[in-house]
């Protein structure tokens, strides 16, 4: 029986590592183009865009009348059409910014709550993204 059960695990445990890290990489490529979309978006619209990190997802919203008020007004999210654009990330067991919430403005600067343009470094799983205060350019390091 204790045989049996070693086979079992030395077959299973590769394949849940496996799987484990293959949603790790997903996770990571999806906030990579949910960052970048939400900068392209800010440019775009000509309203800012804000990215508020939880512990495994993020949610993205403008401000309720563009440039003024708060980051309440949800983005409709691309792939679903449907708001709210608020994401939980499968399979990763955090993920957290330098910048939270991060705000993409309206020339798609990476920017803090009191408008300071900075750079961010957002950990998704372990694996990290790079987003670049003056261009807001969103990059795999």
């Amino acid at each position: 029986m204790i045989v049996v059960i070693g086979i079992l695990f030395s077959v299973a445990a590769p394949r849940f590592l496996a799987m484990s890290s293959f949603n790790a990489s997903q996770a990571h490529r999806q906030a990579l183009s949910d960052l970048r979309f939400a900068q392209r978006r800010a440019m775009s619209s000509g309203c800012p865009v804000q990215v508020d990190f939880s512990t495994t997802g993020y949610t993205v919203t403008q401000r309720t009348s563009c440039r003024t008020g708060t980051f309440t007004q949800p983005l409709v999210d691309p792939t679903t059409n449907q708001a709210p654009f608020a994401i939980t990330l499968a399979g990763v067991t955090s993920i957290s910014s330098t910048v939270d919430p991060l705000i993409f403005d309206t020339i798609g600067r990476v920017t803090t709550t009191a408008g300071v343009t900075t750079n961010a470094t957002i950990t998704v799983g372990g694996r990290t993204l790079q987003a670049v205060g003056e261009t807001g350019l969103v990059r795999v390091p």
